[in-house]
């Protein structure tokens, strides 16, 4: 018998589980030493949080509110990237410089994702390629962070196929992939490099296909 989609997706849940385990121990060797690196892996520990949500969120049936964080979660890795290899110098001294007024202003704010991927590309041609691709199916999750008629829609149809949060799952896991990448390129960790080979032979089975430079 095979089966059912619900039992595929607990499946691919169980198996998302284990590699954010590995993900979570790359992540703590991952060990900044500039200003640079500090940004790129601290966002690369946002992303992460923001994946671990959905996992715990897609197991309890709570998905509206996973779908938002998708694209939390794109955002994060793609700030990283950029930050690690794209930012100015200039750039990263404004971010770091605190702001002498009330509130919660930010320091400066970053060019918009599409802005930050062609200067990732200059760089990592590659990687920035493959988020070009994740945009395209990020986008669609603007709505549930803005409670725009997807999010309206997916309320009133009581969620989501188990096929589509699938979907959303193996990218979820590509995305998580593409976070310990970011962070060892960031902190320049050359010893880490064949663990990362290691996480995408060990758990290529829950994430599309990784085209990357050799």
């Amino acid at each position: 018998m095979s089966e059912s989609a619900e039992d595929q997706l607990g499946h691919l849940l169980a198996l998302s589980e284990a590699l954010d385990g590995d993900v979570a121990k790359l992540l703590r060797k991952c060990q900044p030493a500039s200003a640079r690196a500090a940004i790129s892996v601290a966002l690369c520990r946002a992303a992460f949080e923001h994946a671990v949500s959905q996992r715990v969120l897609l197991e309890s049936g709570l998905s509206g509110t996973a779908m938002a964080l998708c694209r939390l979660q794109f955002e994060a890795v793609v700030r990283a990237a950029w930050t690690g290899q794209g930012a100015s110098e200039k750039w990263i001294k404004a971010f770091t410089t605190p702001v002498e007024v009330e509130g919660h202003r930010e320091p400066i704010m970053g060019p918009p994702i599409p802005a930050m991927l062609d200067t990732f590309a200059l760089h990592a041609p590659h990687v920035a390629a493959e988020f070009r691709k994740l945009y395209g199916t990020i986008e669609g999750m603007h709505s549930f962070v803005h409670g725009g008629a997807q999010a309206v829609v997916h309320a009133l149809m009581g969620g989501y196929p188990a096929e589509n949060l699938a979907k959303a799952l193996f990218n979820r896991n590509l995305l998580q992939w593409f976070t310990a990448n970011c962070a060892i390129v960031a902190t320049e960790n050359a010893g880490l490099r064949p663990r990362l080979n290691l996480l995408r032979e060990k758990h290529g089975g829950c994430m599309p296909p990784i085209v990357v430079a050799q």
